[in-house]
């Protein structure tokens, strides 16, 4: 292949759609009354293709299949956030829960590039576990005199964790920057 070739080839699609300038449409023209293998790609290039492609069932099938593992991944993440928000409140004195949520939140965010939705799987869980742990006394007793004060503190507690679900955030966004740049 030589260099007449590989700017033919290039001006191919111009060339089949007319618009190319007078001059190069002769250059075109001449370059392929004398290479075969250029002649030969205009030739394939003009077989119409089908205009219709019918939907398959092999197609149908590797939606569902993709829509089954965005699912089971979805409650994974689901999962582990309730499991996290169980294992890490503050009441328990354990602070953990600062390195746990900032993962989460990186991971969540890298997952689905949303904001919003790793702030949701971070929050709902922990909102649903702080609220059964300081409203109820599931669990044998309670942390609060009345119901605005464990409010108040489900809220707080939320607060504290959605805190370290952004800096988490960040750091995914953070990631996401620098593998863009290479």
């Amino acid at each position: 292949m030589n260099k007449n070739c590989t700017i033919t080839q290039d001006l191919l699609p111009l060339y089949e759609e007319e618009l190319l300038q007078p001059e190069t449409k002769r250059f075109v023209d001449e370059h392929l009354q004398s290479c075969l293998e250029c002649r030969h790609i205009v030739e394939q290039s003009q077989i119409p293709l089908p205009s219709k492609v019918k939907p398959g069932g092999a197609s149908k099938k590797m939606i569902r299949d993709i829509t089954v593992k965005l699912t089971t991944i979805q409650i994974f993440f689901v999962a582990i956030a309730f499991i996290v928000a169980m294992s890490t409140t503050i009441m328990n004195d354990n602070s953990g829960f600062i390195l746990t949520y900032a993962i989460l939140g990186a991971v969540t965010y890298l997952f689905y590039r949303s904001v919003l939705v790793a702030v949701l799987l971070a929050g709902i869980p922990n909102f649903i576990w702080n609220c059964l742990l300081y409203m109820t006394d599931w669990f044998g007793e309670f942390y609060a005199e009345s119901f605005v004060e464990a409010f108040q503190l489900v809220l707080t507690t939320l607060i504290i964790h959605l805190l370290f679900t952004f800096i988490g955030i960040v750091i995914g966004f953070c990631i996401l920057k620098i593998r863009e740049e290479n």
